[in-house]
């Protein structure tokens, strides 16, 4: 009985979430000095969400320092975003992770946050 109360819930309701493409990001040289670079692609499947905040954390999730053109972006829905960071080459950066950020006090379509994170290769 329990299997089924289970299955109908989970047949009932449908999640959606961001995508951050690719799934395990490579560090390159940058064209500056001691400076490393990757590149996400960013798309929006969430209608109730249109503003993300980009994190880049350590192996034990804490905050990495890292520089990128804005790391709080509004994006539509269905709409892509490409994304530059930039780490220093002694990072201990491991993941990169792009939040989406709820509006407070509104009467806001969501109370559900996603977060989606790239592990660095």
């Amino acid at each position: 009985m329990k299997y089924l109360v289970l299955l109908l819930l989970f047949a009932s309701g449908y999640a959606s979430a961001h995508e951050l493409t690719p799934t395990y990001p490579k560090l390159r040289a940058s064209y500056l000095e001691d400076v490393l670079q990757t590149n996400l692609k960013m798309w929006n499947a969430r209608g109730d969400v249109e503003y993300y905040k980009i994190e880049v954390t350590d192996e034990n999730w804490n905050d990495v320092p890292f520089i990128t053109d804005e790391k709080t972006f509004k994006l539509e829905h269905f709409e892509r975003r490409d994304i530059e960071i930039f780490l220093p080459s002694d990072t201990t950066a491991t993941y990169i992770c792009t939040k989406s950020l709820l509006e407070k006090g509104s009467a806001q379509r969501s109370i559900i946050s996603s977060k989606v994170c790239s592990k660095i290769k």
